[in-house]
């Protein structure tokens, strides 16, 4: 499941500011493990020295074969992460926080290597979406790197400082255990740093001139329609965007 890592994964202690890519978490969102393979062959060619970088992806083989969002026990595996799961979330959870080997490899990858920063690709809301206000600084920088052009679809979510326990408890509830809550929000390493964590959402219309404030309520099966139509257009249309912002992210000190 690692399909690229620009440093020795076996040979001493962790490197610093280690980047973490993740994609195909969802297995039925194909565009994110093609988007991070791309630009694993781009980051090759234009070389990322001194910038550490692991790309776990697919994170769920089985879902992307059978082309469902679940794994192979039919679990959400970004919901079944151990910081606020919740066995009545809307998705299936898994019968425990950290069940699925899928959603463990990831957990012992993260606390065995201590990425500084972690940048998961999923569809289809169309937003750099920063959890926690560690990851502020990250998610601007990820937006910064975009043409007026490349933003248009896109918009840039950070957590407010000063809104208090309610704010965090409407984000908690959005998407219980889900992988950027526990990074963002649940996860410190023994030094007291916590990575800056980004879910990099993708839009379903790489053309649209603007990210409204409420999506449609079908924007996700638009963005499968569209892909089953024309995968290779839509990769055109969203590869530019995202190879910027990814590359930024992996230079971001």
């Amino acid at each position: 499941m690692i399909i690229h890592s620009n440093f020795d994964l076996f040979a001493g202690p962790p490197p610093p500011n280690l980047m973490l890519l993740i994609g195909g978490q969802h297995g039925d969102e194909p565009a994110t493990v093609r988007l991070l393979e791309s630009f694993r062959d781009a980051a090759l060619a234009s070389g990322l020295d001194g910038h550490p970088t692991a790309i776990i992806a697919p994170a769920n083989p089985d879902g992307l074969a059978a082309g469902t969002r679940y794994n192979a026990r039919g679990t959400d595996l970004n919901r079944n992460c151990g910081f606020n799961w919740h066995r009545e979330s809307t998705e299936p959870p898994g019968p425990a926080p950290w069940s699925e080997p899928e959603s463990r490899l990831l957990h012992d990858f993260i606390l065995g290597w201590h990425p500084a920063k972690i940048v998961s690709l999923p569809w289809a809301l169309a937003e750099i979406d920063a959890d926690g206000t560690q990851s502020t600084a990250l998610a601007q920088a990820m937006w910064d790197a975009l043409t007026p052009e490349q933003r248009a679809p896109y918009r840039l979510r950070v957590t407010e400082i000063g809104r208090g326990q309610r704010r965090l408890q409407q984000i908690y509830a959005a998407c219980p255990g889900s992988l950027g809550q526990w990074c963002g929000y649940g996860l410190q390493y023994a030094d007291g740093s916590q990575p800056a964590m980004i879910t990099l959402e993708l839009p379903s219309d790489p053309a649209a001139t603007c990210r409204p404030d409420e999506l449609a309520a079908d924007h996700i099966s638009f963005v499968r329609e569209r892909w089953a139509r024309d995968a290779d257009g839509y990769l055109r249309a969203v590869e530019p965007g995202v190879h910027a912002m990814l590359l930024a992210a992996c230079r971001f000190a």
